[in-house]
């Protein structure tokens, strides 16, 4: 396995130590000194600095110096090389990855990289959803980075930092800190910035929904709510939890929902449900259809389609495929 970079420069730190250290243990064996003055010594020599040794020299430790001087050389040579090679690959990819950033349209933000913040990466990856991570540790983004992630490192709450994720053209932003306060600050950041952004909050505590929506979250989920609820339902309806699971969560699983929405341009714009021959034509079938802000589940066969309906399809990847393309629509995941 490859080593990371930051597992190279404490690797080469690590060499660059332990020289200096046992050639001031050489100098305090062969020539009694101190620490202070081994050490002093063993600098010197290592950097080629040129300053008169602090006693004077036996002939031991002249030939010890020779060595030190031979084999130390090599070796500040190689560390430093290799410090100088990772810094520059790092500030490299660093410019690289906010010249990539800089170019994104259409993309999702995520703010936090914890087990929901991950989860959700995961699931982007698994679609091919293109995003962009915020994350204010340091040592967490670094640990995204090197999973060849786009990371931005700094606080999600902050108008420079959305603005460097491009917040102004893209069309969605996570909310997955584990701090309701910050989620709800992001939320109220990221509404000023882009109006037409699509924005989803974790929530923690059941009282912060309301506060949530009020700062511009267009959905606000809470973890244990959404456990309690699924548990319930696993005891009382359990292959129905279990066939959920499978559609939605399963990666390769040939079944799948999808989000399908219909542009002005879409050919079923007009036509009923039942005119559309959705079902023949490409084999998804309509669970649900979003027309004005309301959700209209096993939909009547004479609704009538509208620009900027949302359906709800079920099929597998090739009958969503040809869903997508029959109606002209775009879909969420794509």
């Amino acid at each position: 396995m490859k080593e990371t970079l930051g597992k190279r420069f404490t690797i080469d730190l690590l060499r660059l130590t332990g020289f200096v250290l046992f050639g001031a243990l050489g100098f305090m064996v062969v020539e009694g000194w101190d620490f202070l003055d081994a050490l002093f010594m063993t600098v010197i020599t290592l950097t080629t600095v040129g300053y008169g040794e602090t006693n004077p020299l036996s002939t031991h430790g002249r030939i010890y110096t020779i060595f030190l001087i031979l084999v130390g050389a090599g070796v500040v040579l190689y560390v430093l090389s290799d410090m100088v090679e990772i810094f520059l690959r790092l500030n490299i990819g660093a410019r690289r990855m906010k010249q990539k950033i800089a170019k994104m349209s259409g993309h999702h933000i995520v703010c936090g990289y914890g087990r929901s913040g991950q989860e959700v990466i995961d699931h982007f990856l698994l679609n091919g959803i293109s995003f962009v991570l915020i994350e204010i540790d340091p040592e967490k983004a670094k640990q995204a980075m090197e999973n060849g992630l786009l990371v931005l490192c700094g606080d999600a709450s902050s108008d420079d930092i959305l603005m460097q994720a491009q917040i102004e053209k893209a069309s969605g932003i996570v909310c997955a800190l584990p701090d309701d306060s910050a989620n709800t600050f992001i939320a109220l950041s990221a509404r000023g910035l882009n109006e037409r952004i699509k924005i989803v909050c974790r929530a923690a505590n059941p009282g912060s929904e309301a506060k949530m929506r009020r700062a511009g979250a267009d959905m606000v989920i809470s973890p244990y709510v959404i456990c309690g609820k699924r548990m319930a339902t696993a005891v009382t309806h359990p292959l129905v939890t279990e066939f959920l699971d499978v559609v939605m969560h399963t990666p390769g699983y040939d079944l799948r929902m999808e989000q399908v929405r219909l542009p002005g341009s879409s050919r079923l714009i007009g036509s009923t449900l039942k005119d559309a021959n959705i079902k023949q034509a490409s084999g998804a079938m309509i669970l649900a259809v979003n027309q004005n802000g309301k959700l209209i589940s096993n939909p009547s066969p004479e609704l009538i389609f509208q620009a900027g309906d949302d359906l709800i399809a079920l099929g597998t990847e090739q009958q969503l495929s040809k869903l997508v393309e029959f109606s002209g629509a775009k879909s969420s995941s794509r």
